[in-house]
């Protein structure tokens, strides 16, 4: 499969849930984006872009591992095919979803 690139957004609540720290969580993600060891950028507090040879939907499978469904949010896009998918409390699915069509929810 071909390496595709893809922009990550997300919000970690600061507080500790499952027994995981704000730190811990974002640690958690952090490492799985970096997992493959392909391109990576994160100069910004919450959006980078990751290189991947997997699709949109485990990337976003695999970075929310560590997150909580109730309290984080992680939302990952492909800039080319434009595919997208979320996990998380997401309050507005209607108005992403306005631009991203093939928005999928994961988890």
């Amino acid at each position: 499969m071909a390496n595709s690139n893809y922009c990550v957004t997300f919000r970690i609540a600061d507080k500790t849930v499952g027994g995981r720290s704000y730190a811990e969580r974002y640690k958690a993600l952090i490492d799985a984006m970096r997992a493959e060891g392909m391109g990576y950028w994160e100069e910004t507090t919450s959006f980078f872009m990751v290189e991947s040879s997997h699709n949109t939907t485990a990337i976003t499978t695999h970075g929310a591992k560590s997150l909580s469904a109730s309290d984080d949010l992680l939302v990952v896009f492909d800039p080319t095919d434009m595919s997208a998918s979320y996990f998380g409390a997401l309050k507005h699915v209607d108005v992403l979803r306005s631009f991203f069509p093939k928005l999928k929810k994961v988890g």
